[in-house]
């Protein structure tokens, strides 16, 4: 068993990443407005997505290299992609999920500060810690947060299927096509179960999970974790979209302005169906597995992006990245947005989720092409019916792409 948990861990890594704003806010949100009608879109884009973290992981695994190496391969114009992707999510996935994370310390605490106040102290926290430990302390937290809620919503959705459907409700919703269905269905995909931009994630963090010691982190073993935190992200999607649908469906529900009251809504599903006296308990690690998000978007995006400087400036794999100065860098960023461009809760969520598509493509083409490369064997090379899944989703994620950015233009 102890084996089987050291195998385990960047894997983990993005199942903590995903369960956040896509499963905790759009999941539930899904289920709460539209019954069970969106399960199908959590898992047919998540299946879409598949396969570019597939490829990352192989490239990673069998080169002892990350995505980063094999975009400066590729050139100036991958690079871009790059860093347009991580750029993107260094300020506003992570300001969104930090957001969502304060919000539950809000509710829970009673704090008199505002949303962006508490989420400003928590990522100064979380760097704190970060820069003092890096990937193998913030893989043990994510091991043990991730763990503790899964096993929590799984039980809690056991407990709440009777309630599907009770009182004379409907299980689905009656979706009328609209402007606002598009929009929603388009944001809750843009991070269902996360963004492209995870694939470099996982890329880093398997070599770092090969190079922090401990046990021997093979191909197989990479392949494994891979598939492993990718199911239990889907599995627990479905979760919280069943949770919504099981309470909050069809009733008179309100949905919530505010970081704080977001997440007041969230907790009250659980303590519904569970009971008043396990509020502590689903409370505490709620606001864990959201702050497990935080350590995982600030432990990887600052690594990454100073990985990327350094083939940009010509230093490569083997210089010294300065990671506590692009972290000091991602925390600056989350400061600006949360206090001055930030109006409304719910508004800049979406806008952040949707964002996922903006460079998905283009990842999706370039992780083809590494795995595909001269530096991995072609007995690795993805196979016909992998090569058709991956075309596949290349033409979907062009598609929710350009139909997200015609939706910002005439909003």
């Amino acid at each position: 068993m102890r084996d089987w948990i050291d195998r385990l861990g960047p894997g983990l890594m993005l199942a903590a990443a995903a369960v956040g704003v896509s499963h905790l806010v759009f999941a539930t949100q899904a289920g709460a407005t539209y019954g069970l009608s969106f399960i199908w879109l959590i898992v047919l884009i998540s299946i879409l997505k598949y396969p570019a973290f597939r490829f990352a992981v192989d490239y990673a695994s069998l080169t002892d290299r990350s995505l980063v190496h094999a975009y400066s391969d590729f050139g100036r114009i991958a690079l871009t992609w790059m860093f347009i992707g991580l750029a993107v999510d260094m300020f506003v996935a992570t300001t969104a999920v930090a957001l969502v994370t304060a919000g539950l310390f809000i509710s829970v605490f009673d704090l008199p500060w505002s949303g962006p106040h508490v989420a400003i102290l928590l990522c100064l926290l979380t760097g704190t810690i970060l820069v003092n430990g890096q990937y193998r302390k913030a893989e043990r937290i994510v091991k043990i947060l991730v763990g503790g809620f899964s096993i929590l919503a799984v039980v809690t959705t056991m407990l709440a299927l009777p309630e599907l459907g009770s009182d004379g409700r409907g299980l689905f919703g009656d979706i009328t096509p609209d402007r606002s269905v598009a929009s929603f269905a388009i944001a809750m995909a843009g991070w269902m179960p996360m963004p492209l931009t995870g694939a470099i994630f996982i890329s880093m963090w398997a070599r770092e999970k090969r190079r922090s010691g401990g046990t021997t982190f093979r191909h197989e073993d990479a392949r494994y974790d891979l598939a492993f935190g990718w199911t239990l992200s889907i599995g627990l999607a479905i979760c919280f979209s069943v949770m919504g649908a099981a309470i909050l469906f069809n009733t008179d529900r309100v949905a919530p302005t505010s970081a704080g009251a977001f997440a007041s809504e969230l907790l009250a599903i659980f303590t519904t169906v569970v009971g008043g006296w396990s509020y502590p308990l689903i409370a505490i690690a709620a606001i864990a597995v959201m702050w497990s998000g935080v350590f995982a978007l600030m432990d990887a995006l600052p690594r990454v992006t100073a990985r990327l400087m350094d083939h940009v400036t010509g230093r490569g794999e083997k210089s010294a990245s300065p990671y506590a100065f692009w972290l000091g860098i991602q925390f600056l960023g989350v400061v600006v947005i949360l206090s001055f461009l930030m109006k409304s809760f719910g508004t800049f969520v979406a806008f952040a989720t949707g964002t996922g598509f903006i460079t998905a493509p283009a990842i999706a083409y370039y992780n083809y092409r590494a795995v595909r490369s001269a530096n991995v064997s072609g007995q690795y090379s993805p196979s016909r019916p992998l090569r058709i899944w991956h075309w596949t989703g290349f033409v979907s994620l062009a598609i929710f792409a350009t139909a997200f950015a015609i939706d910002q233009l005439i909003s």
